[in-house]
C-alpha cells in the first residue's frame, strides 16, 4: 500500500471526494475511486461516465491523514507496467520510459529491528497456522507473512498484516484464520516454531517468495486460488 498522493510522482491527479469519502486517482484516460475502509474500488474509462466495480484482495485506509491504495492495482488500472522484484522485495513502475521504485524492504521495514509486539505476534501466528507443519512449512509461513509485510500491497507491519480485515457488501473477511477463530491467542510457539520465525528474520524463504497461502481442502477463496503457485508445503499452498 502507498499514500494516494504518490502517484502525483508519475503525472497522475489525486484528489478526494468527501461526498464518497474517497481517493479519487486519475489519469488522461482512466479514473479511480478508493472509498475509504472498502476493499473496491470504482473506474470510468475514457471519460464515458460508465462506472465499473473491481474487489481488491486489501482495504484502502487513512493513517496519519493519508489515504493508502494498492501500488500495483492502481498502477496497472492506469495503464502502466508493474514489476516486482521478489530477491529485493522491491515494487517497480515503468511508465513514459522511466521507472520508479517508491518503496523498497529497507524502506518499509527492517527485519533486525521488529518490536517486541511484532515478533510476539509473528512467533503466535506461525506456530497456530503451522505448528504441527514440518520446519520449512513453519518458515514458509513466517517468510509469506513477511514478504506480505513488504509487499507495498498490504500494511507496512507485521501486527497490521496479522490482524488485516477486508470488508466486502457487510462481510468481513480475515487474512488469516487463527484470528478469526481466535487460537491466535491460546497457543504457545515451539522451539521449532521460534527456529523458523528467526531464520525468517534472517532472510531464509522456503515460500519462495509467497505473499499468501492456504489450505486447498480447507478454502474455496477463488481470489487465493488464482495466485501463482511457488510450492506446496504439508497441507500449505504458497502463492504471490
Amino acid at each position: 500500500m502507498v499514500p494516494a498522493i504518490w502517484f502525483q510522482n508519475i503525472s497522475a491527479m489525486v484528489s478526494w471526494s468527501e461526498q464518497y469519502r474517497s481517493a479519487v486517482v486519475r489519469s488522461k484516460q482512466t479514473i479511480i475511486g478508493f472509498p475509504e475502509h472498502q476493499s473496491f474500488a470504482d473506474y470510468d474509462l475514457h471519460g464515458r461516465n460508465q462506472w465499473k466495480r473491481d474487489n481488491l484482495g486489501t482495504t484502502s485506509f487513512i493513517h496519519e491523514g493519508r489515504m493508502y491504495v494498492p501500488l500495483a492495482y492502481t498502477a496497472r488500472k492506469l495503464g502502466m507496467q508493474v514489476s516486482y522484484d521478489a530477491h529485493t522485495r522491491t515494487t517497480s513502475i515503468h511508465h513514459a520510459g522511466i521507472t520508479v521504485a517508491p518503496q523498497s524492504a529497507s524502506q518499509l521495514s527492517s527485519r533486525q529491528s521488529l518490536s517486541a509486539d511484532d515478533l510476539y505476534w509473528l512467533n503466535q501466528i506461525t506456530e497456530a497456522e503451522a505448528g504441527d507443519e514440518s520446519y520449512n512449512g513453519k518458515l514458509a509461513v513466517a517468510a509469506s507473512i513477511l514478504n506480505r509485510v513488504e509487499s507495498p500491497d498490504w500494511p507496512n507491519s507485521i501486527k497490521e498484516t496479522i490482524f488485516h480485515v477486508t470488508t466486502f457488501n457487510g462481510i468481513s473477511y480475515y487474512q488469516y484464520s487463527p484470528v478469526l477463530d481466535k487460537r491466535i491467542y491460546h497457543v504457545t510457539p515451539n522451539k521449532e516454531t521460534i527456529k523458523a520465525v528467526q531464520a525468517a528474520l534472517r532472510g531464509e524463504d522456503s515460500s519462495k517468495g509467497a505473499v499468501v497461502f492456504f489450505n486447498p481442502d480447507k478454502t474455496d477463496n477463488q481470489w487465493v486460488r488464482s495466485r501463482e503457485v511457488t510450492v506446496t508445503i504439508g497441507n500449505h499452498v504458497f502463492a504471490r
